[in-house]
This record gives structure tokens, C-alpha cells and sequence, in this order.
């Protein structure tokens, strides 16, 4: 049995995955996970045609299979034959075996492909919803903390976090929002909801922290290309008491901002905040160091920072530990 978990939700698929282990492996001794599994094709078959302990069922996790469909110095003919191992890998999988492949994205000629010589596979579909479906969104995962959110509310969170693209997706260079951070942020807010409702005054209390001042001076020395003194920033936001994960996300919002200047560049501020939900005062403030930022860097760090968050909400990794790293990694970056 295979599965394919297809699409940008990665919190959507990784919740999926889970409940699919505990349905056919509750206890997890038959499963096997491969992370890149592009690059483990020999081990990922081994597992796969082993059986499984006592009987049961093998269970398998792929991420990240189909490798990326443009690589740097690699021809169609490799690509063609890359493609062709997988599926040839996919069209030996016993019934006795559970496959589950996690994957972002795949070529419509690979689907196809799929669908021809794999006829069994099970494809389910995931992509981070926008505007109205991701306000909705929000409203139901409160629920799964036992409260509810004001309409208001859910907008004002959204925004706050994702002011560049939140609504719809970008023409170019599209980041879809964290639904990690998200969840993680409505969690925090259900701790404090009072009568068990969020409201916008709590929203405002509790995630004005993405503003904070103690963010300029690390902005400037990333944007300067100088990871010292940006290392010297982060110690000192840190030291000041800004937790490392906050100092995070202070940087993803910032990033998050520059990303909705550089959509609206040739329609001016007051069109962007309107559009967006930013404040003109923070767009005029982000204006300056902008300039400094393009889209393509932009893109880049907020894909570096949110899998910070990412890794932080699994618990694989610590942002006290990855937040030095980090912020010299966003400084290079020029």
C-alpha cells in the first residue's frame, strides 16, 4: 500500500503521516523513515521488501522522494532516469508494506507517471490555505484548543504574521505562510483567552512582540553583509531578555515585511498597507532597509527561518542553539 502526501501544508501532511504510523504501526518498531530518500534509493528498497516483525506490517516513511526538478548541472536524460528508478522502486513495494511518501511538490509528468505504473497508489492533496479558507482555518484549530477566536481577531493573527501573503499567492517568488508558527501562536493565545474567546486586545498584546525595536540594529547589520556584528546584535537582544525563538520571529516578520514592499514596490505605501494590513508607520520604518533586501534574499531567509520554526515545533532542534548559525547564514547571503 502506498501513499502519496502531496503539497505546501507541511503541517497538514505531517499530521497525516502520523495518524497513517499509528493506524499501522502503533507500536513504531516496523517503521522506517528516510528524510531526502531521493538520495537513499538502495536503502529505501531494502526496508521496503523486508517484512515486518511478527507478521505485521512494514511501515515505511519517504520524504522528500521525487528529488528537485531542477538541479544544477543535471540533464533531462538524468532527470528521465532518476524518475524511472523511483517508479520502478514504487512498482516493487509488496502488498505486505506500507509506503508513505511526504513530498512538497511533483511535476504534473510525474503524477501521470505514477498514476500509469502504480495504479494502486493513494494520492492525498495538501496546500496552505489562503484568505478566507486560512481565516477559517484558524477559527477550527482554536477549537482544537477548546476555545474559539473573534473574527477580528483571526485577522489581526494573520496578518501579523504573514502581512506579504496571507491573502492569495504571490505572482513571483511566493512563500506560503507557516502553518507551524501559526499554530503555535494560537496555542499561546488560548492560554490566555479569557472566557475561552480570543480576542483582538489579546492579539495585540501577545504578538506585538513582533515589533520590537531590539530588531533594527540586527536588521542593519544583516542587510550590511556583516555576520560579526550581526552576531553581536542577537547576543544582545538575548542578553536584554528576547527570548531566541521570539528573536526569530521578529526576524520572519521583518522579512515578511520587506516581502510585501518588494510585491507592491511600484504601488507606494499607502496602497501596500491597505492591501496587506500593515501599518504605514511600520512599511516607512522597513522602507529604508528594504532597499537592501531583494526578493530573491528575502525568499531565501524566510524559507531558512520558518524551518527553524519548523524544527523548534517537532522538537528536533533548540533556537537558542540554531539562532547564532542562523543569523551569519542570513548575513552572507548577499
Amino acid at each position: 500500500m502506498i501513499f502519496l502526501l502531496l503539497g505546501t501544508d507541511r503541517l497538514a501532511i505531517d499530521e497525516r503521516l502520523r495518524s497513517l504510523r499509528l493506524e499501522h504501526d502503533p507500536s513504531g518498531i516496523n517503521t522506517t523513515i528516510f528524510d531526502q530518500a531521493a538520495a537513499q534509493l538502495g536503502g529505501l528498497r531494502s526496508a521496503a521488501l523486508a517484512p515486518g516483525f511478527f507478521g505485521t506490517a512494514r511501515v515505511v516513511v519517504a520524504r522528500d522522494l521525487f528529488a528537485e526538478p531542477v538541479r544544477a548541472g543535471s540533464s533531462g536524460r538524468a532527470r528521465a532516469s532518476e524518475r524511472s528508478a523511483v517508479l520502478a522502486l514504487l512498482a516493487e513495494i509488496p502488498d505486505s508494506t506500507v509506503l508513505i511518501v511526504a513530498q512538497s511538490a511533483a511535476s504534473p509528468v510525474e503524477l501521470r507517471e505514477i498514476r500509469d505504473q502504480v495504479s494502486s497508489i493513494r494520492v492525498e492533496t495538501f496546500e496552505v490555505p489562503r484568505g478566507r479558507e486560512l481565516i477559517d482555518w484558524v477559527h477550527d484549530r482554536a477549537k482544537l484548543y477548546e476555545v474559539s477566536i473573534e473574527s477580528d481577531a483571526a485577522v489581526r493573527l494573520v496578518e501579523a504574521l504573514f502581512p506579504a501573503g496571507w491573502r492569495a499567492v504571490a505572482r513571483r517568488d511566493d512563500v506560503p505562510p507557516d502553518l507551524f508558527r501559526l499554530d503555535r501562536e494560537i496555542a499561546k493565545l488560548s492560554s490566555a483567552a479569557s472566557d475561552g474567546v480570543i480576542t483582538a486586545a489579546v492579539v495585540d498584546d501577545l504578538v506585538a512582540g513582533v515589533e520590537s525595536s531590539n530588531i533594527w540594529g540586527l536588521t542593519d547589520a544583516i542587510a550590511a553583509g556583516d555576520a560579526a556584528a550581526a552576531i553581536r546584535e542577537a547576543e544582545r537582544a538575548v542578553a536584554t531578555g528576547t527570548a531566541p525563538e521570539v528573536l526569530i520571529g521578529q526576524l520572519a516578520a521583518q522579512y515578511e515585511t520587506f516581502a510585501a514592499l518588494a510585491a507592491g514596490e511600484s504601488a507606494g505605501v499607502s496602497t501596500v498597507a491597505a492591501e496587506t494590513g500593515i501599518t504605514e508607520a511600520r512599511l516607512q520604518q522597513a522602507t529604508r532597509a528594504a532597499r537592501r533586501f531583494p526578493i530573491s534574499r528575502v525568499r531565501r531567509g524566510l524559507v531558512q527561518l520558518r524551518d527553524v520554526d519548523v524544527g523548534s515545533k517537532r522538537g528536533e532542534i533548540d533556537a537558542e542553539d540554531l539562532l547564532l548559525g542562523i543569523v551569519a547564514q542570513l548575513a552572507a547571503d548577499r
